[in-house]
């Protein structure tokens, strides 16, 4: 496994940060770190940089200890914090070669080509010459990745990479990170929904500081309720009191006097249930649609429990 992580826990006091989870990250896997705000996300990522000792618990990167061989570590892995941290009077290229020379010591014509391949993979050509305070914020992350991935390591650690974007960077950094991910394994957290349909090939969700989900984007939906939602509309109107007598109806939520949302249990069976009342009442149907939960929705209920 590229990241092994067992009962890996961080306190504050009486405070649980991050309690005592568990997961691994295959190589060449793009891991989605998802969780609302003060989950842990940025806590954990912190402790698998080596940027945190944990207060409980093991984790490994690329078979070395994260509290054993911290340095060992730190060359295996590229980080992006949340705030991107960066040396505004810095040139472009300037900052790429300091970061460079952090992590390695090779030769003034080695430094120079890697910078070169490092900026032409982010996209940054135009922009190079510049001085870091002057770009963008997309330019900035770009910034951020660009040192990130400088040293060439096999683990990307992003701590959301996009926070801040407009939609064409978005796409931009969205495609960078599922390109890296052919030969790297990644971990990112995000906020946003699509972004994780977009890109990661599973999900994590944390929630104060508890793992909560562990499955592939498709298969989230199904993690909660089995619960079936059908929406419905009549040619004439109709009384919600009425559809009570549709079976396997447990509840009816009303959009107009012709226009409402089922529940229940059976997709099949209901659909059909509901045909029979609709050709029983002399009342056609203009729609029967079925909709399916969103990853927004099971995010929600994932993490406003308890």
């Amino acid at each position: 496994m590229s990241v092994s992580v067992h009962n890996l826990s961080k306190f504050y006091a009486d405070q649980k940060a991050v309690d005592s989870i568990s997961f691994e990250v295959k190589k060449g896997e793009i891991l989605g770190f998802l969780g609302p705000n003060g989950a842990g996300k940025s806590t954990t990522m912190k402790m698998l940089t080596c940027y945190l000792p944990p207060s409980a618990g093991t984790a490994s990167v690329c078979g070395l200890d994260i509290i054993q061989q911290p340095l060992e570590v730190k060359q295996k892995i590229g980080y992006l914090p949340e705030n991107n941290p960066l040396y505004y009077d810095m040139y472009v290229k300037e900052f790429l070669e300091f970061a460079l020379q952090v992590h390695s010591r090779q030769s003034t014509v080695d430094s120079r080509q890697r910078i070169k391949e490092t900026i032409d993979l982010v996209g940054l050509n135009v922009e190079q010459h510049k001085k870091i305070g002057q770009l963008s914020k997309g330019y900035k992350q770009r910034v951020g990745l660009a040192q990130a991935l400088i040293h060439q390591p096999e683990i990307l650690i992003l701590d959301e990479p996009t926070s801040g974007l407009d939609p064409n960077q978005l796409a931009d950094i969205r495609n960078l990170i599922k390109e890296l991910g052919k030969e790297k394994t990644i971990i990112f957290s995000t906020h946003i929904m699509q972004e994780v349909q977009a890109v990661c090939d599973r999900v994590i969700i944390i929630n104060k500081g508890k793992l909560v989900a562990d499955e592939k984007p498709e298969n989230l939906q199904n993690l909660l309720s089995t619960e079936i939602l059908i929406e419905v509309e009549f040619e004439k109107n109709i009384l919600a009191d009425e559809l009570q007598q549709i079976q396997n109806v447990h509840m009816i939520d009303k959009i107009s006097a012709t226009q409402f949302v089922l529940h229940g249990k059976d997709s099949i069976q209901l659909r059909k249930d509901i045909f029979a009342f609709a050709v029983s009442k002399n009342n056609p149907l203009l729609t029967m649609k079925q909709e399916n939960k969103s990853l927004e929705d099971v995010f929600l209920q994932l993490t406003s429990k308890n």
